[in-house]
């Protein structure tokens, strides 16, 4: 490529990316709050229940409306924010899914201490991997194959 079109080049995708900058400053900031809830999907609602609120501690949102929507569902409380269990057909795989929850679509949620998580996950035969970057964390799978990834943290709200 001669130096005068990689020149003709550089200035178009420079003059591209300007009008784009100068179309962005017109708009209004979105000014986001948090994750009010994250919706995962599962086949029975019993068995996601006894995953999420006995062996991971949950308590059920009494406000939330089962009846409003047109499939079974339930909403747990996962400190100020929700996690919506929503039974629906999986359009993903069940199987062929990394080992490590890391390496998969996952949630992460912080804790205080990682140590009471690690202790119901193995008293429930619950199988888990440590974060390969060292930190205090576990990722793990429930019934339907959703990962949660769980991290020791200070509040940061």
């Amino acid at each position: 490529m001669s130096r005068h079109i990689r020149h003709l080049a550089v200035t178009a995708t420079v003059e591209t990316a300007q009008q784009h900058s100068s179309d962005q400053a017109d708009l209004e900031d979105i000014r986001f709050f948090g994750v009010h809830h994250v919706g995962m999907l599962v086949e029975d609602l019993t068995r996601s229940k006894e995953f999420y609120c006995d062996t991971l501690g949950l308590r059920i949102n009494q406000d939330r409306p089962d009846d409003k929507l047109p499939y079974d569902g339930l909403w747990l409380w996962m400190g100020p924010e929700m996690l919506h269990l929503m039974v629906l057909p999986n359009p993903d795989p069940l199987s062929g899914r990394p080992e490590h929850g890391g390496k998969d679509r996952h949630v992460c949620v912080g804790v205080e201490s990682i140590k009471p998580v690690e202790e119901r996950l193995k008293a429930k035969g619950v199988q888990y991997t440590s974060s390969k970057s060292g930190r205090a964390a576990v990722f793990f799978r429930d019934p339907d194959m959703n990962v949660l990834e769980v991290f020791e943290s200070k509040p940061w709200r």
